[in-house]
Parts: structure tokens; sequence; C-alpha cells
């Protein structure tokens, strides 16, 4: 985005910077919970559109992993403040758990062994480098049934701690429930997970690091902003000339038709036409993630290791009932044409206040209550598919899943 363009997205979002203050003043009145609610539909008409949402969402991506050009960032810091970030606020960036490899596909990843305070939690890795606990190794343990996870920051857990993301929630619930049934089974379940990954780069990251760990289940995760990480990936690719490794990739990098003027570099390396390049690579976005996925699909099958696609919602409106649509579709379309069941799990929130889920007005990330909502929707789907029910409890239908509040593994309480 460049600096006419930044300037725009800013004041198209001072509407709702503004509602979003008066909404932290009025916080500090205890309202009855119905006048809280009307007042929070009452600001809701006032958040820019699904294309605003999810461009600035992108900005804020890139700031997180601080991509993007100096300027942008800066904005974007200033929007933050606006919309109630606090001063102890920090960036993934910042914490110093991001290990950047410019020459690289990935072209980033976790620092092992991270323990950075973050608000109210610790943001922790563990000594794989993964967000996740300790006790895993490549080589599997006899008897064990074994499930990576494919996704980006929402999967990673990204404001909550490791114990609360909805990944371990899974792990404890597949443990508890095969004591409960006498399975002679232990179920290990390992986040490989990154903040701001689009697609090729879970694709990377299964290729790379997560096959070597044996699985016998993958779990990839897709969300409505996978165009837009997308979008970062390949800028990225881009500005730091890093090989673009896939056919696939090759492939949309070339129906750009990206010109000298979309590639060029000002002095200190930042992409001169960030915009403008973005504007060149926009149709493609949904084909790079098609291509991702396919590509997935055909490494898993020559494994002889099943696939599984989830949808995993955002809090805040940014993913309610209609506005998510068309993103689901594409979602769902992927799947269908690579011919790998999906779970449909956007409608977890649905029930609840979403942005009581969210991690702040700032921030629509799930919370802890939003991870766990998500684990639920989870086993459920994972209980109501008949072949997933056989494969991971040997019958269909697996047995019944504890309402949320309930007991829910041996370490939850």
């Amino acid at each position: 985005m460049n600096r006419n363009a930044s300037t725009r997205a800013r004041v198209s979002l001072l509407p709702a910077l503004l509602a979003s203050g008066a909404m932290l003043a009025a916080g500090l009145v205890d309202w009855p919970a119905g006048r809280a609610r009307t007042a929070m539909q009452a600001l809701r008409s006032a958040e820019p559109n699904r294309a605003d949402r999810e461009a600035n969402a992108g900005g804020y991506y890139e700031g997180l992993i601080n991509r993007g050009d100096p300027e942008d960032r800066a904005s974007d810091e200033v929007a933050l403040r606006l919309l109630g970030a606090p001063d102890r606020w920090i960036s993934f960036h910042d914490m110093g758990a991001t290990h950047y490899l410019p020459d690289s596909f990935l072209q980033f990843q976790l620092f092992p062994n991270v323990q950075q305070p973050v608000l109210d939690h610790v943001f922790t890795t563990n000594s794989l480098g993964l967000r996740d606990r300790e006790g895993y190794a490549p080589s599997k343990p006899e008897g064990t049934f074994r499930i990576v996870l494919l996704g980006s920051s929402i999967d990673m857990g990204w404001g909550v701690d490791v114990d609360a993301t909805y990944e371990n929630w899974l792990e404890d619930w597949l443990n508890a429930r095969a004591e409960k049934i006498g399975l002679d089974r232990r179920f290990e379940v390992i986040n490989f997970a990154m903040a701001a990954y689009g697609p090729a780069q879970r694709l990377e990251r299964f290729r790379t690091l997560a096959a070597g760990f044996d699985p016998d289940l993958v779990l990839y995760s897709g969300t409505m902003l996978d165009a837009r990480l997308s979008e970062i990936h390949l800028c990225d690719l881009i500005r730091y000339r890093a090989d673009p490794s896939y056919d696939f990739v090759r492939s949309v990098i070339a129906a750009a038709k990206l010109t000298d003027l979309e590639t060029e570099l000002d002095p200190e390396g930042h992409l001169r036409r960030r915009a403008r390049l973005k504007a060149k690579l926009s149709p493609f976005l949904w084909v790079l993630c098609d291509g991702a996925v396919g590509e997935l699909a055909d490494e898993c099958r020559s494994a002889g290791v099943p696939l599984v696609y989830l949808v995993i919602p955002r809090a805040g409106l940014s993913d309610a009932p209609g506005t998510r649509d068309e993103g689901v579709a594409r979602h769902a379309e992927i799947a269908r044409r690579h011919g790998i069941p999906l779970l449909d799990l956007t409608a977890a929130f649905d029930e609840d206040d979403a942005n009581a889920l969210a991690l702040a007005p700032w921030d629509d990330h799930p919370n802890a209550e939003g991870h766990r909502l998500i684990f639920y929707a989870l086993a459920r789907a994972l209980i109501a598919d008949d072949e997933l029910s056989r494969m991971l409890f040997g019958a269909e239908g697996g047995g019944r899943v504890r309402p949320p509040g309930a007991e829910v593994g041996r370490t939850r309480g």
C-alpha cells in the first residue's frame, strides 16, 4: 500500500475508530446486559465493509510479522492505538519470536524456547520452535495416533496460552475419550501453525517439517483471510527475490504479467510500488490457494495419510453469517475439487456475541473462550463424520461430546 492508499484507508476507518473509542469509554459503565448488547449492535453499522476489513486485516498481519512499508506500519500502529490497543501491546515481530529467512520460501518461522509476556499471558514456543507443549519427537511412540495441524495465527494461538488453544483442547479430549471407552491408543496433536502463513507456506511447512513426524492424519486450516495472506507471501518472495519453488506459484506470477515497475526496489530494499504489485496479483490469489491445497492433497495421498480441510472462524464481525458465505464457498470448492473432506466450523460463534470472543476491539483473533468453542465445534464434527470417527475411535459415532463447561481431558478442570 503506498502513502496515498494508506491515507485513504485510514480515513475510511475513522468512523469505526471513533465509534470504538466511544464503546471503550461506555464500557466503564455497568450497563444491564440487554442495553450493552443494544449499544454493541448500534456500533456495528460504523464498521468498514468486508473488502475494507480484509484489506486492513492484511495490513495488520504485515505489521505483526514486520512486513510492508515503514510508513504503513507506522499508520497501522496509530490505528491500533485509536482502536484501543494499550501502550503495553507488543507486535509479534517486536517480541523477538520471529526468525526471518528472506532467501527461503517460508520467509519466517518461530524461534525455539520463546517466553515473552504479551498483555495478560505469556507467549511460548517449545524446543522444536512450535507453538505447542513439550514432549514431541519425530519418532512416533508405539501405540500413538498422531495428528498434525497446519494453519496460521488463529491455529497457532496468538493471544492465548498454549494450553488454551483449540488444538490442545482437542488432544486432551481425544485422550480422555480413548481412556473412557477403553481404547488402547494415545493421541498426539502437534501444532505446526505459524502467524501469517499463507496456504503455500502451510504446504511447505508440511513438506519440510511436519511430514517427518509420521502423521496419521493431517488437519489443514483455512480462513477467510487466506487470499490476503497469500498476497503478503507473494510480495515477500518478489521483494527478497526468493525462489518460488513450486510450479503453481510460478504460474501465478507469470499470469500476473509483472513488469519491472511492479517489482522494482527502492534503495532501502522495499518494493517501490507495492500497491501496484498487489493490484496485479489480486485476481490470482485464490488460484494460489487452490494450487497449494492441491499440492498438499497429492503429497498426503502419496504418503497414504488422510487430509481433512477445516474452515476456522475469526471473532468479531468479520466472519458473521452472510459476510463469510463467499469465503466459505471458495474453501468448499477447493476441497471438493481435490477430493478432501471439509469441516466447516465457521458457525462456532454464531450463538454468542462474537465481539466478546475477540482478543480486543482491535484484534479479531479468538480469545480463550473462542478457542474452546472452536474445539467444541471440531469435536462434534469429528464425531458426526462416520469415517473420521472410525479412524479415531474404531467405531462410527465415537461417543458423545461433552458440552462446553464439562470436564474435558485429564488436565482440565
